[in-house]
Formats: structure tokens, C-alpha cells, sequence
């Protein structure tokens, strides 16, 4: 899969909703979603994976990465897998929020 979203700073908390996901294919209903830190220079640190399936259709899914750390970071997500697999079909998504401010606010 490899998409990596922009990144951006964060200290504790990220939240990565998407609504109105599908694919080419129609009929996979599930991806995973990883939260990444950026290192430059090394290799990044990778956070748990969320998979989603509730924005297949016109629904919604959430994923929260409460586990962070301290220290301002630049973090970034990436879909790791698309109906169980590397090599599947093309994910589209209608909309893509990010939100930070739950933890750290």
C-alpha cells in the first residue's frame, strides 16, 4: 500500500477519522491505518495500526493514538493494508480529518 498522509506536529493525542471510504473493487470493507513518528535520518517510529471499517458506505471510522509521548514530534499515518492485503485494491476516502487537541488541550 505505502500512502503516507502530510505530517504534522503533535504531542500526546492524535485522532484520524475517515468518512466515505470505497474501492475499485466495491466490495472490500476494511483498512489499516498505522500512525508513524518522523525521524529524520532514521528509521521512523511506527505506533499501533487501527482498522477501519465503518466508512465504508457513507459511515464513519475513527482511529485515536493516545500513546505518543512527550516532546513536540512530527507524526504522520499510513494505510498499511486494504481488505487484509498489501496487494488489493484501490482505496478512496470523501473526506479525511485529523484532530490533536483531545489530550493536548
Amino acid at each position: 500500500m505505502g500512502f503516507e498522509s502530510r505530517r504534522w506536529s503533535d504531542e500526546l493525542y492524535s485522532q484520524i477519522q475517515f468518512t466515505g471510504c470505497h474501492t475499485d473493487s466495491g466490495i472490500t470493507k476494511s483498512t489499516d491505518v498505522q500512525m508513524w513518528r518522523d525521524i529524520p535520518f532514521q528509521p521512523d517510529d511506527s505506533y499501533d495500526t487501527k482498522t477501519f471499517t465503518a466508512c465504508f458506505g457513507s459511515g464513519t471510522s475513527n482511529g485515536e493514538w493516545t500513546d505518543l509521548g512527550s516532546g513536540m514530534k512530527n507524526v504522520y499515518f499510513q494505510i498499511m493494508k486494504i481488505g487484509g492485503t498489501t496487494f488489493g485494491p484501490q482505496l478512496s476516502v470523501n473526506s479525511v480529518s485529523v484532530d490533536t487537541t483531545k489530550a493536548d488541550g
